[in-house]
């Protein structure tokens, strides 16, 4: 990303709780970029140091040029094998299914058998959010259908969701306390009463965080309960104040029993 005249790497040259103060702030011009193929070109050859095989899960196309960029490195890694899956999530969905992947590799599964699972994990995973405003998303000209209520998104708290690549438009609560039922409420009837894995999610608005996690392990049946940050690629054009939750129906942490 670059900020004022300077590049920074996501997580590496800058935090996220550092960098949310910054943009709330003001004081800088903000813009995101995606990584190069070299940049995708590196990490491969990094990786297949230490394994025969890649699997690179991206972020959705349809937001990103992310996926391009590593399609386009591994088709010139040479003759190794380097999978690029797009996934269809963004942020915590993502880590989610990132997370069963390689819990997957890690209990010695063949790479079709992790593929297979990430396919079945990437149809079911759910991610909803709400955002404190819609001014960046404005500034950063990805409004798309949010245009409809710009012209009325003073103290609006706009519920969007995001599955198998698209963005939905799911209420437009005038309060954080409203839209923060709205998303438990969400999950509640998409989980439909099964075990859930749940990763809470938090863009400058880490007490908000907790809270919501309490009510969800109060609430719900979790497996696993994370909390994260969006970082602040996600966060530039989120704005700060984003509360959201990334979740799936959990079914044995996708890690299939070996065979006999």
């Amino acid at each position: 990303m670059v900020i004022g005249d300077r590049t920074y790497r996501d997580g590496i040259d800058i935090q996220a709780s550092d960098f949310y103060r910054l943009l709330a702030s003001g004081r800088d011009r903000i813009t995101t970029v995606a990584p190069s193929p070299q940049r995708f070109s590196e990490a491969f050859s990094a990786a297949l140091e230490t394994a025969p095989k890649v699997l690179c899960l991206t972020l959705s196309a349809n937001f990103s040029m992310t996926h391009q960029a590593a399609v386009a490195a591994a088709n010139t890694a040479g003759g190794v094998e380097v999978t690029v899956m797009d996934t269809g999530a963004a942020a915590g969905s993502l880590g989610l299914i990132a997370l069963a992947a390689a819990r997957s590799s890690a209990a010695d599964q063949p790479l079709d058998v992790v593929l297979a699972q990430v396919n079945k994990l990437a149809a079911k995973v759910d991610l909803v959010a709400f955002l404190d405003t819609l001014k960046y998303l404005r500034r950063g000209g990805r409004i798309g259908r949010l245009e409809g209520w710009a012209g009325s998104m003073l103290g609006i708290k706009p519920v969007t969701g995001l599955r198998m690549g698209e963005a939905r438009l799911l209420g437009r609560p005038r309060s954080r306390a409203k839209a923060t039922h709205r998303l438990l409420d969400i999950m509640r009837e998409r989980a439909a009463g099964e075990p859930l894995v749940v990763n809470v999610l938090e863009a400058g608005a880490a007490e908000e965080a907790q809270d919501l996690r309490d009510a969800v392990a109060r609430d719900f049946d979790c497996r696993e309960l994370l909390v994260s940050q969006f970082t602040p690629v996600m966060g530039a054009h989120t704005g700060p104040g984003l509360l959201g939750l990334a979740f799936h129906t959990d079914y044995n942490g996708l890690i299939d029993e070996p065979a006999d």
